[in-house]
């Protein structure tokens, strides 16, 4: 579901994430929307978390100043874990955050992802948040596409992650990788 209005849907939009059992919100976007004034995202969607999945030198190349904000982003929080495009990061680090963000939304957080566009990167994390959250693999990209069109794996190494990871993050099911 699209939410933060107008004001974004030119730049892909913001578009929160259903995540079953949860008292928060996950929202996914791409740099175009948060980079250029964090704050002002942070705030009209009240969220309280960034996560940022791009590495340096792609924020670099577009909004210089947005890694100078991840660096200090008072009041509110800001995670990294930095993948280039269309590639994973290893397993332990990817379940890492995973497990942090879906505390986060457990305990009432509003948690904004993003990548370069939303899509790939973001929709693996949030596909697994949905997993950890007690959703299979296959209805966590249904409802994530439902919610975000085009999210999701975008290549093979991304989709062999997501299959890999999300039954080892079911709650219930074995302790994530370490």
């Amino acid at each position: 579901m699209e939410v933060g209005g107008e004001h974004y849907r030119h730049v892909g939009g913001v578009h929160a994430i259903p995540v079953v059992g949860v008292a928060g919100t996950l929202l996914l976007c791409g740099l175009e929307a948060i980079g250029p004034d964090p704050v002002g995202l942070m705030r009209r969607t009240e969220a309280d978390t960034a996560v940022c999945l791009q590495t340096d030198v792609e924020i670099l190349r577009r909004h210089p100043a947005y890694l100078d904000w991840l660096a200090s982003p008072e009041p509110f929080e800001a995670l990294r874990l930095p993948t280039e495009d269309h590639l994973v990061t290893d397993d332990g680090g990817v379940t890492g955050l995973v497990v942090d963000v879906h505390g986060r939304l457990a305990g009432g957080g509003r948690v904004v992802v993003h990548c370069g566009a939303g899509w790939g990167r973001a929709g693996v994390i949030a596909t697994l948040v949905m997993c950890r959250a007690g959703s299979d693999v296959g209805d966590a990209l249904r409802d994530l596409r439902s919610a975000r069109p085009a999210a999701g794996p975008q290549s093979l190494e991304q989709d062999d992650q997501v299959r890999r990871l999300g039954p080892l993050l079911r709650e219930g099911g074995r302790d994530p990788i370490p």
